[in-house]
């Protein structure tokens, strides 16, 4: 029975040298992955997409017999001069609300004509609107009381 099973002994150090080749082939791979591997750079820049562009819809309006869709313009806050030019935070159809100076153009037919102390005058196809701030809310909190008799 001695003849068909190799004997134990020299099982060992065959299986050890085994093992160590092995590990040192897989020490070696990481190793060279490691050192060989191409360094790392910084992505190509992305081509910036932007906002996408609003749509004129006047064309087809006329095509169908009505009249243009008309852009909704909220006041947030101005900036404005004596001679009408400034600087307004406008919301436009709900969005929200961006700087836009006199004469840019909010979307396709509407432009922002002047800049007052109470509003913006907006011009959508050839008509200009008037849009007022928001009367403010009543100030909450305390509130100094004048003294009625005179600052005693």
């Amino acid at each position: 029975m001695s003849l068909l099973q190799p004997p134990m002994r020299d099982l060992g150090p065959a299986l050890v040298r085994t093992v160590a080749i092995a590990a040192f082939a897989l020490g070696a791979g990481v190793w060279a992955a490691v050192l060989f591997a191409p360094a790392a750079r910084d992505l190509p820049p992305v081509l910036d997409a932007g906002a996408a562009p609003l749509h004129d819809t006047a064309p087809v309006a006329r095509w169908f017999g009505g009249a243009a869709l008309r852009v909704r313009v909220a006041a947030v806050g101005l900036i404005s001069g004596s001679d009408g030019q400034g600087a307004a935070l406008l919301s436009i159809d709900g969005a929200p609300a961006r700087a836009w100076r006199v004469g840019d153009t909010l979307a396709p037919g509407v432009v922002l004509r002047a800049v007052g102390p109470a509003g913006v005058s907006v011009e959508q196809d050839g008509v200009i609107e008037d849009v007022a701030l928001p009367v403010p809310a009543a100030p909450r909190g305390f509130l100094p009381a004048a003294s009625e008799t005179g600052g005693r």
